[in-house]
């Protein structure tokens, strides 16, 4: 048994530290210290301000970066006379993709202008943006003056001539957005059923090309046509910002009996060229015309959606 010891008769060691008198010491106090008061944090700018890419909103931001696209647009900006291009493109459809990848000022180029759809959109948009456009007929390019004197719009440049001519004359880095809608495929003499339907439920008849040899769509074959879009995509990979964006808008191709992937060899053509493919967006403008393709031996189908491709020039590394 342990021995017992009277009260008060344990040293320190055995009564957990206390004083020889009895009482416990008080364990000493670190000195109060006053606490600085943190320096306040910069305000964050508005969200606004810390967008790099455009001047939209949170909500037309998300809503355009939906896939899939339908549009009704009114037949506006000098439809009646733009519309003798079989493939002319919205304004409106346009003027989205520009306010999407640019801000107010920013200078945009389409190599493949037409009869200014993209020009028109840069116009238009909000604020207004700066706009190159090269068209190698000259007829388009007229088409385009009317329409800006009808329409009473300031004319952006547009420069006649082959794009693959004109573009190494920009300087590079310049352009803070490409949008363009080049020639699809080649063009093929024998379509329409062999002109049997060749006005049937159509208002054009989608012979967009000129009597130029550099015309892509006169091209030999359609190996031709993707050697050439590849030299455009090297030059607008020189012209286009580090950071920057082009959209090209395609549609797939059915020649000889075969069906083209053209939105996907257009891209591998464009990746080789140095460009980012960032995704697609597929457009359908709604009351576009069936036609009678292959009837009444066989399916032909009536593509009447396309594609929006998206692809960025990559920042530099720091």
């Amino acid at each position: 048994m342990a021995p017992c010891f009277p009260l008060g008769s344990c040293d320190s060691s055995h009564a957990g530290g206390a004083a020889e008198d009895g009482e416990h010491r008080a364990m000493p106090r670190k000195p109060k210290t006053e606490k600085q008061p943190a320096e306040p944090k910069p305000p964050r700018p508005p969200l606004r301000e810390r967008n790099q890419l455009n001047e939209l909103t949170g909500d037309r931001w998300m809503w355009f970066t939906k896939s899939l696209v339908t549009t009704v647009y009114p037949m506006e900006f000098g439809h009646r006379l733009r519309k003798a291009h079989g493939a002319n493109k919205p304004p409106r459809l346009m003027q989205e993709q520009i306010e999407f990848f640019t801000k107010g000022g920013g200078l945009v180029l389409d190599p493949f202008a037409g009869v200014g759809g993209t020009l028109i959109g840069a116009s238009i948009a909000e604020p207004p943006r700066r706009a190159i456009g090269i068209e190698i007929n000259q007829a388009w390019a007229d088409i385009y003056q009317q329409v800006c004197e009808q329409e009473e719009l300031e004319p952006q440049e547009m420069l006649v001539g082959d794009c693959l001519a004109i573009m190494p004359t920009l300087e590079a880095e310049s352009l803070d957005f490409i949008a363009t809608d080049p020639p699809y495929n080649i063009h093929v003499d024998k379509t329409m059923c062999d002109g049997k339907y060749g006005w049937a439920n159509r208002e054009s008849d989608y012979n967009m090309r000129s009597e130029e040899e550099r015309d892509f769509a006169n091209l030999e074959t359609y190996a031709d046509y993707l050697d050439a879009m590849e030299r455009t995509f090297v030059e607008c990979a020189r012209l286009l910002k580090p950071g920057a964006y082009m959209t090209v808008i395609l549609r797939n191709a059915y020649q000889e009996g075969r069906y083209f992937l053209t939105n996907a060899l257009v891209a591998a053509r464009a990746e080789a060229a140095g460009l980012v493919l960032k995704g697609e967006k597929i457009w359908y403008q709604a009351g576009t015309p069936l036609r009678p393709y292959g009837y009444p031996y066989g399916f032909v189908p009536n593509i009447v959606h396309q594609f929006i491709l998206i692809f960025q020039k990559p920042r530099k590394r720091k």
